[in-house]
């Protein structure tokens, strides 16, 4: 291609240099943009998603099939059906609060197993209606079993980096994969409860519900227009979107809050700013939302510490001259998050090694900020993730002041899987507020 980069290995390539990285691959593909990189864009030249076989679903398929899929899937995250179960997070939230409230002012913790916890809770109630604090017997091994599936172990995240840099072996990759991941036990169970409601029905709102009257009125709309006989999600495709959902949205979610939280402790000054803004209008949900402050701290929160940099990423769909660069039809492109978040250019003048939510007052590049990606296929559940993340953050910091303890930067340190998560969890101190 006439880019200069890392000496390749014979078979392996650079895969040595990216996983012995003494960070984490984002980190290395970082180091290699300082090194031998620009960056550049040409929308006409990558529309599709890098595709690799160990996942299947709306998200990596391609072409007239991504648009069916995505057409089908939108009306379910839609701003409607998600103030249909606001009250659902908020009552997932109440459940976090009252396990907080167990712990004592003066003791350190690591609250990153809670999140966890909340996070799964909000899952399984929004996609199923299964609430685990109702049954808590029951949710301990159910709730180890989930850890289990949505955790990649760190061969299974070697399996996916593999399908990722070698595509043209995803058969062995994907064969691998099925094998050893325990994913099997978690896609039986959704697809008996989708069996159910076909049959039986359900008056519950819950995103299962929701994808299956879209793919119901997708189905309709086809009938009576002849026009597209399979605008609607076949079973594989409902049972695999609905696993998507939960596999996205379980760690970055509780990663994201874990951040987040990090920063509330080692940031007093930012964190009575945000508390100043959200007392304003506590109560009010439709303010709290809106909330511009609010925005900007998540917003730079995802900046500073990027969730999921690997899963950005386009397939070349033609051959392409960008400069001198000629770019391949299949040629697979990851986009460095690192260096796009850390650019002085994109996101001074305020240095961006230092956490200063107000630098997103201006407008900047639409690309410049990529935590769900960009375009149209960005992460169709953004919103959501956001609801999530806005009620509990909200929630937490009325209720409690957020302080360091010993260990919370010592312990401090994070490692790539399927997110950059913290290795040593969140260890920190919180103090009730009085209200």
């Amino acid at each position: 291609m006439g880019l200069s980069g890392p000496v390749p290995r014979m078979f392996l390539g650079n895969a040595v240099e990216l996983f012995n990285h003494h960070q984490h691959p984002s980190a290395c593909l970082a180091d290699w943009t300082h090194r031998f990189a620009i960056s550049t864009q040409d929308d006409r030249c990558h529309c599709n998603n890098m595709i690799f076989g160990i996942y299947w679903h709306q998200q990596i398929s391609l072409g007239d099939e991504w648009k069916r899929q995505r057409s089908v899937m939108q009306p379910t995250f839609s701003p409607n059906k998600l103030k249909e179960m606001r009250a659902i997070i908020d009552q997932c939230v109440t459940n976090l609060i009252e396990k907080l409230d167990e712990q004592k002012a003066e003791v350190e913790f690591d609250i990153t197993s809670l999140l966890q916890r909340m996070s799964m809770d909000i899952l399984l109630n929004c996609a199923f209606g299964i609430n685990l604090s109702k049954h808590e017997k029951l949710s301990v091994p159910f709730f180890q079993r989930c850890l289990q599936v949505f955790e990649f172990s760190f061969f299974q995240t070697i399996l996916t980096m593999c399908s990722l840099i070698v595509p043209e072996l995803d058969f062995i990759w994907v064969t691998v994969f099925k094998y050893t991941n325990p994913n099997t036990w978690l896609l039986y169970h959704v697809e008996q409860i989708i069996k159910q409601r076909r049959l039986y029905g359900n008056e519950r709102i819950d995103l299962l519900q929701s994808m299956i009257e879209a793919t119901d009125a997708s189905q309709h709309a086809s009938s009576q227009t002849s026009t597209s006989p399979k605008a609607r999600l076949n079973q594989d495709e409902l049972l695999h979107n609905i696993y998507l959902f939960l596999l996205g949205g379980y760690e970055t979610a509780a990663t994201t809050l874990a951040y987040l939280i990090f920063i509330l402790a080692t940031h007093q000054n930012e964190q009575a700013h945000l508390l100043d803004e959200i007392e304003r209008v506590y109560g009010d949900y439709d303010q709290i939302i809106k909330l511009e402050y609010l925005d900007w701290f998540i917003q730079e929160t995802l900046r500073f510490f990027p969730i999921a940099p690997f899963i950005v990423n386009r397939q070349c769909n033609k051959e392409c001259q960008i400069g001198p660069l000629k770019i391949e039809r299949g040629t697979n492109i990851t986009v460095d998050m690192y260096s796009l978040h850390y650019d002085d250019q994109l996101f001074g003048p305020v240095s961006p090694l230092k956490f200063y939510p107000e630098r997103f007052r201006n407008k900047r590049h639409a690309l410049a900020w990529l935590p769900f990606g960009a375009g149209p296929r960005n992460c169709i559940g953004m919103r959501f993730a956001m609801l999530e993340i806005k009620l509990a953050l909200v929630q937490i910091l009325h209720r409690y002041k957020i302080l360091p303890g010993e260990n919370t930067l010592s312990k401090f340190d994070v490692q790539e899987r399927f997110v950059i998560a913290p290795t040593n969890g969140i260890w920190i101190r919180i103090e009730r507020r009085e209200t």
